[in-house]
């Protein structure tokens, strides 16, 4: 019985290597709900497994002509349909890994984004309080914290005392922190303090 169903299955291969569309027909009646159920148990997906069922004929179809009639036709489509799974998943897991790193991507330059603006805006601020500050205390300032140097240095710049130095600076610092006070929310007023006027 086992031999019969052989040679009928090796007639159906012979005959869809010739291009018999019939004998296509036949094939895919006889394994179309057996790799279906297979590639369900798989796939978990009733779409995805018709699918998978779907691409396993058409290829059968297009690749006929290297079909082997003498090679078990069951073993070769259940071989294309494992082989399409495995590519299945690996394409999934592809594009999971792809959409994480796309979207914590989106995430941080959109975050960054953010933080470049706000802190684009403070800048903007402190710099015209710094502006309206008194002539002296403005340059004292600027060269403390923006050319970095020291209180000493100033002093043999500008030709007056350090004590007049730290005055300047202290009033300067105290007009910075009015306005983050009246203006801001602690977290800027945090940030400000610890990377813009330390």
């Amino acid at each position: 019985m086992a031999t019969e169903g052989k040679h009928i299955e090796q007639r159906i291969v012979s005959r869809i290597i010739d291009g018999d569309q019939k004998a296509f027909a036949e094939l895919y009646d006889i394994y179309s709900e057996k790799l279906y159920y297979f590639a369900l148990k798989f796939l978990r997906s009733k779409e995805d497994a018709e699918n998978i069922t779907q691409e396993v004929f058409v290829k059968v179809w297009e690749t006929r002509n290297r079909l082997d009639p003498d090679y078990s036709i069951s073993a070769y489509l259940f071989t294309i349909a494992r082989n399409t799974i495995f590519n299945l998943h690996r394409k999934k897991v592809n594009e999971k890994a792809y959409l994480e790193h796309l979207g914590h991507h989106i995430d941080f330059t959109h975050s960054k984004l953010e933080h470049d603006i706000v802190l684009k805006d403070l800048q903007g601020h402190v710099d015209k309080i710094i502006d309206d500050l008194p002539a002296q205390r403005k340059k004292v300032f600027e060269l403390s914290r923006k050319d970095g140097l020291s209180h000493k240095e100033i002093s043999q710049q500008l030709n007056i005392s350090e004590k007049t130095i730290e005055t300047h600076i202290r009033l300067a610092l105290k007009d910075i922190r009015k306005f983050m006070v009246e203006d801001l929310n602690l977290s800027i007023i945090i940030f400000l303090l610890l990377n813009l006027i330390k």
